[in-house]
């Protein structure tokens, strides 16, 4: 008996042990902070594949179906692009 208990315990304690331990997992949470209306509003936006795009804080976003979008990788259509705003291009290009 006193074997039993010494194979049993052996069995045991090593799964007691690796199930006790519990990572910290931590959420990777990205903000998305689209254009506001004054922004909108403000600058003429640049037009692609019929929608109408703006840059905002790096990155290119256009609404459809009443929600906002924007692109995991800049388009090539829009590479380029960034400092014009109705065809005219800002100074500091």
């Amino acid at each position: 008996m006193n074997t039993l208990s010494k194979v049993l315990l052996s069995a045991i304690a090593p799964l007691a042990v690796v199930t006790a331990y519990v990572p910290t997992a931590e959420a990777q949470v990205q903000v998305v902070e689209y254009p506001t209306n004054a922004y909108v509003a403000s600058y003429a936006p640049i037009y692609y594949e019929g929608h109408a795009h703006y840059y905002y804080r790096n990155h290119f976003y256009y609404r459809d179906h009443g929600g906002w979008h924007g692109y995991a990788h800049e388009p090539a259509g829009l590479w380029g692009r960034r400092g014009e705003w109705g065809g005219h291009r800002h100074g500091w290009r």
